[in-house]
């Protein structure tokens, strides 16, 4: 049965993982050029897991910047998943401590989001652990195959984002997003963080507007949600 459940969520998971092979590649494209092997290239993607957060730690790693504001800079980019993990505890909050932390460190936004979607559809309050474990381990395989085989390709693209490689992030983003679209709640928060993202990309240096997007997201999300709390308990005190 277990195992059964584990296959769903590889799956259910098969699209985004598609989707991010190109990511991959031109990670591993990315990472070759900066002058790491494909040992590293590889390693990276083992032990850090996180697209967006290997892509920056590239760049500064091709700049020479210091190993220590490299781990701060991609700690503050996926600050996120403090969220996506606050939204999943209520479906795995019965767990013992080391499904959490295998959960934990396997949960990317392509798991998250075809995770939070399965267990906000199903008829239990609480999410089968071997769904999402299915899918991060699709997720996981993807990612490292399409990392080694950029770094295999190294120096014979020379610039990997002008094949429109670097595309692959923001059209996989995308496809986790607009599904999510199910009121005008959240379609506010994904205007008014957005808005904030440009602005702040187009005048704020460096990856900031990563970080801000975030943490307006949680503010607008939360006042609102407040507002909709309160009206609801109005109405049910005027009853």
């Amino acid at each position: 049965m277990q195992l059964k459940v584990f296959f769903t969520g590889i799956r259910k998971t098969i699209p985004l993982m598609i989707g991010v092979i190109p990511f991959g590649v031109a990670y591993g494209i990315m990472g070759s050029q900066a002058g790491l092997t494909i040992v590293e290239i590889a390693f990276m993607s083992m032990i850090v897991f996180a697209g967006s957060a290997q892509f920056v730690a590239v760049g500064m790693i091709s700049q020479n910047i210091g190993f220590a504001f490299i781990v701060f800079s991609t700690l503050l980019i996926n600050l996120r998943h403090l969220l996506m993990g606050l939204s999943l505890s209520s479906y795995l909050n019965k767990l013992r401590s080391g499904w959490l932390y295998i959960l934990a460190f396997g949960m990317v936004d392509e798991s998250y989001a075809t995770t939070i979607n399965h267990y906000q559809n199903s008829e239990s309050s609480e999410g089968n652990p071997y769904f999402m474990l299915g899918s991060a381990v699709g997720m996981y395989i993807f990612w490292i195959g399409s990392s080694i085989a950029g770094g295999i390709l190294g120096n014979s693209i020379k610039d990997p984002l002008s094949w429109g490689l670097d595309f692959a992030m923001p059209a996989t983003f995308l496809s986790i997003l607009i599904p999510q679209i199910k009121s005008v709640r959240i379609l506010s928060v994904i205007l008014i963080s957005g808005t904030c993202t440009i602005f702040a990309y187009l005048y704020i240096p460096g990856k900031w507007h990563i970080i801000i997007a975030t943490v307006v997201a949680t503010i607008a999300g939360t006042i609102m949600e407040t507002i909709d709390e309160r009206r609801s308990l109005k109405c049910e005190q005027t009853m």
